[in-house]
């Protein structure tokens, strides 16, 4: 019941002003609304209102029709209710129900009531077999530091994800290790530590080179909850590593951070940033950009926001 409440208010807030209609109109949805729509930061205005539409008809399909109408006029939605104001609304419902301001803005207030309940029991409906752990969730932030001055390669990736649906048990991660500059491939071991937040349930390689871990997280979240985790990832295979860390998005992410922490008696030669570059670029031969300085500790760091799926982020080197 409290996620209905807390779903409610979203929606009642979203009917003020000007509605779907609204500027900005992403800054202006909640957690759980846009965590029903799978709405991120980094939607535009333009596809959160498309898909707000899309969605809030699909829930309202089986209302009577003066709720249906209520819904649409309140939002902005109906054709001739695009107006600044919402109580200008609410005289337009008023008029096509022949009733009162006051009856109206309770027909809306009712109408509203069913729509939060509806994406309630929609979110709670399980579905048939195992849920996909790949999806259900984004990622809002991901930090990665890469580091070089230890025995061998080692890989600490804090994630912070977003429930996009009720009930969210399990996720997945995964990691490629590419294939190094001088051509020669083989099978490569990485071993995968839970440091906090997850605990490891499964493991799997396709083919030599790409690892998938099955992650449970320690309660269920509901749509909208954000939970915190870190995997400590280890090359164990003692052979050497593409001098590069990039992140590909699989699912939405809207902000990584990358740092490498390079050994102090190897430092490279040049450093410089990736962004948002084709996968395929990255077996070619090195083509060094803009270099960046390592600071005091033998470190470089860069933030990317909002990184789009399928592109290359991260940082590549020459080793010295």
């Amino acid at each position: 019941m409290a996620h209905e409440d807390g779903l409610l208010r979203e929606l009642t807030t979203l009917r003020r002003g000007w509605g779907l209609e609204a500027e900005r109109l992403r800054s202006r949805l909640g957690p759980l609304v846009s965590g029903w729509c799978e709405i991120h930061r980094t939607t535009s205005d333009r596809d959160a209102r498309r898909v707000l539409r899309a969605a809030i008809s699909a829930a309202i399909v089986d209302f009577p029709p003066d709720d249906r109408l209520a819904v649409n006029v309140a939002l902005g939605i109906a054709a001739g209710t695009q107006h600044a104001r919402l109580r200008d609304r609410i005289g337009i419902l008023a008029d096509r129900l022949q009733v009162s301001e006051r009856t109206a803005r309770r027909r809306i207030d009712r109408a509203f009531t069913r729509l939060a309940a509806e994406i309630q029991a929609a979110g709670s409906q399980p579905g048939d077999g195992e849920p996909d752990p790949d999806r259900g969730w984004f990622v809002q932030r991901l930090k990665a530091l890469m580091r070089l001055d230890t025995a061998e390669p080692e890989l600490i990736e804090e994630r912070v994800i977003v429930a996009t649906q009720d009930g969210l048990r399990r996720i997945s991660a995964q990691f490629t290790v590419p294939r190094t500059d001088d051509g020669l491939d083989g099978e490569r071991n990485v071993a995968a530590d839970a440091q906090h937040g997850v605990r490891i349930v499964d493991r799997s390689r396709e083919g030599q080179r790409h690892f998938r871990w099955l992650l449970d997280l320690p309660r269920p979240l509901s749509r909208g909850d954000s939970h915190t985790f870190s995997l400590v990832l280890r090359v164990r295979d003692g052979r050497p590593i593409r001098p590069s860390y990039t992140f590909v998005p699989l699912v939405t992410c809207e902000s990584f951070e990358v740092r490498v922490r390079f050994d102090p008696d190897r430092p490279p030669r040049s450093v410089w940033r990736l962004d948002r570059v084709a996968p395929s670029v990255l077996t070619d031969p090195p083509q060094p950009g803009a270099p960046l300085d390592l600071d005091g500790a033998g470190e470089v760091a860069q933030d990317f926001a909002a990184p789009q799926l399928g592109y290359a982020y991260g940082l590549r080197w020459l080793p010295d």
